[in-house]
């Protein structure tokens, strides 16, 4: 999947700040549930492509990596709640609906830490690819 993005600012270590842009925000199928609209995020410039602030690239989310990715951090926490819920009646057959629906999110809680650290792992797996500059912004 490919999308387009400024160059908000370049860091020491290679990694680029980039902000999507609206155009490309409006015709996003996510567009309602996203979370990036006016926020920045990390990419990287593997081919190590000349890059000024203000320039609009293209970035690359490899597709299959962005459904896990949303798997993880969705699904994950979602799926954890019925297994919190349904170990304390496994191991004692008399416990109370309020402690199982308390492990429940405690679960679901599980499910959220895993996803952190799923993330803070695999970041750099996951993190878009600027393939190329589509626009250079005029000094």
């Amino acid at each position: 999947m490919y999308e387009h993005a400024s160059v908000v600012s370049i860091q020491p270590d290679g990694k680029i700040t980039v902000a999507c842009q609206t155009s490309g925000c409006e015709s996003c199928k996510a567009g309602a549930f996203c979370g990036t609209k006016g926020k920045t995020f990390v990419a990287r410039n593997s081919a190590k492509t000349e890059l000024s602030i203000g320039d609009t690239v293209e970035l690359y989310l490899p597709p299959g990596r962005t459904i896990l990715a949303g798997f993880i951090a969705l699904l994950v926490p979602i799926l954890l709640f019925p297994v919190g819920y349904y170990i304390p009646a496994l191991v004692v057959p008399e416990t109370s609906e309020l402690f199982r629906v308390l492990t429940g999110i405690g679960g679901i809680a599980v499910g959220f830490l895993i996803s952190r650290l799923f993330s803070r792992l695999k970041a750099d797996e996951y993190t878009p690819q600027i393939t190329r500059i589509i626009g250079r912004e005029e000094s």
